[in-house]
């Protein structure tokens, strides 16, 4: 089973990767998958050094080639694998949604 839960905030240190709604000329930003042709939001996991917001300005602009914009936090959610029955471990990753502006 897996449970989404929402924060105000939580430590950086937890977060491990950002998911970033943008806009430009009135219009949603997609982004097709590398691998399958599907399309998603722009986003991804941060690398060793950066804080969470500098992963989503470096994501933003690998993934859509922006180079200037601005972004805020919007809100912090984990997500939980919930294991059944007592068996294993659950795991908890959080991430953080980014709103460009």
């Amino acid at each position: 089973m897996i449970e989404v839960s929402f924060y105000n905030q939580v430590d950086d240190e937890k977060l491990k990767f950002a998911v970033i709604i943008a806009r430009t000329n009135r219009k949603w930003v997609f982004c097709k998958h590398k691998d399958s042709d599907t399309y998603e939001i722009p986003g991804g996991h941060r690398e060793d050094g950066e804080t969470i917001l500098q992963a989503a300005k470096r994501e933003l602009k690998e993934e859509t080639g922006a180079i200037e914009f601005e972004i805020k936090q919007m809100c912090v959610y984990s997500v939980k694998e919930k294991s059944e029955a007592g068996m294993g471990q659950n795991r908890e990753s959080f991430g953080i949604y980014i709103l460009q502006i």
